[in-house]
């Protein structure tokens, strides 16, 4: 079947394809210059690597949804829907702690959920990938069955990001990407989400008080304070290692130990700088930050003229979604992590393949190497 099992081999391979290669290549090097080189290694293989084999078995298996073939489609259309199913119940785990009151952190007088992660705001990100997809086809799906069964599953992972109580995900992720999904639905989808979000920002404040958003505006003290000083931080860390960084998973060690400012103390124990720029330039360096805005371009420039493109109409709201989802990755990202988990670097890659595999079937972004 070719070069790494793509039919055809090289000359099959896309931009996308290419900057996962890149990817792939700059992690493995960048082990080479981490003081910790076990735990850059560790990374290396479990995010970088693993999710890199997962979106190539993607690409080498899955059909093209825009060739018309429903046989061949419906493999594609089990994978979204297994995704959907497993944001689902992950989101229903969430909702069972909140109801029972078990397994919560408790933070500003709120008991918030978490599902099976360490943290809320985790369960919060990998959530707000998928939410904007289920919106999509709540709304203006064609399906009957796949209508309704995202109407159902858009509730409960919206309700379960509320419960999360990550301000990340109410302030930036979840609003932006929604309003971006609105607006190239058109003028009315884009006042009906307008005025859905003031109501939802009027439910918020009036159950459970301005204090846990305000507080976001004192600079003295609290969250916004300690990402403030975070962020000083690792621009100093940028500023002694402007080229290659620090290596995979070697923020931790290098702040705790030189770059903590002395005001926080209070939270030295942190592994990553809560920005999705700063963490690519300090885990891999200018590649890597170079490799993330080239596999961002392609992603939108291939998923916009897919979506210009094509006629079907539910491949055309999948396409939708999956680009909203990563404006919810650019946005939500810049407070907070990205990529760096194993699941929101397995998420990230699928929607990448899902776009290469729903998208045109020719017109591709550099460099273009033949037929997509």
């Amino acid at each position: 079947r070719g070069l790494l099992v793509f039919p055809g081999g090289l000359k099959r391979l896309t931009a996308l394809d290419w900057g996962m290669v890149t990817l792939l290549v700059v992690g493995g090097v960048s082990v080479l210059w981490a003081e910790q080189g076990r735990e850059a290694a560790r990374e290396f293989r479990t995010v970088i690597l693993e999710a890199s084999i997962f979106y190539g078995l993607l690409r080498a298996m899955l059909p093209r949804l825009a060739s018309g073939n429903s046989q061949e489609s419906r493999a594609t259309w089990r994978v979204v829907d297994a995704w959907v199913l497993g944001g689902t119940l992950i989101a229903m785990v969430g909702l069972g702690q909140w109801l029972f009151g078990a397994n919560l952190i408790t933070a500003d007088g709120v008991g918030r959920v978490r599902g099976f992660y360490g943290s809320p705001n985790n369960l919060a990100l990998y959530l707000g990938r998928l939410l904007p997809l289920v919106v999509a086809f709540a709304a203006w799906g064609q399906s009957g069955f796949r209508r309704w069964a995202y109407f159902v599953a858009s509730l409960l992972t919206a309700v379960t990001v509320f419960l999360t109580y990550s301000r990340g995900a109410w302030l930036v992720g979840v609003p932006i990407s929604l309003v971006f999904l609105a607006a190239l639905r058109g003028r009315r989808a884009f006042a009906l989400a307008l005025v859905g979000l003031v109501t939802v920002a009027v439910v918020v404040l009036l159950s459970v008080g301005p204090g846990r958003l305000t507080s976001l505006l004192d600079t003295s003290e609290g969250t916004t304070f300690f990402r403030l000083q975070l962020w000083r931080s690792s621009l100093a860390m940028i500023a002694d290692h402007p080229i290659l960084g620090v290596g995979l998973d070697n923020f931790l060690y290098a702040y705790r130990t030189v770059y903590v400012l002395p005001s926080a103390w209070a939270e030295f124990d942190l592994s990553h700088p809560h920005n999705f720029v700063l963490d690519f330039w300090l885990r891999l360096g200018i590649p890597g930050l170079i490799t993330l805005i080239w596999l961002l371009v392609a992603f939108f420039r291939r998923a916009w003229l897919s979506f210009r493109s094509l006629g079907d109409h539910d491949v055309r709201l999948l396409i939708l979604g999956l680009m909203a989802g990563m404006v919810n990755f650019v946005a939500h990202g810049l407070v907070d992590n990205a990529f760096f988990l194993v699941d929101l670097a397995f998420v990230f890659v699928l929607m990448l393949a899902l776009a290469q595999t729903a998208g045109i079937e020719r017109r591709d972004l550099w460099p273009d190497t033949g037929p997509a």
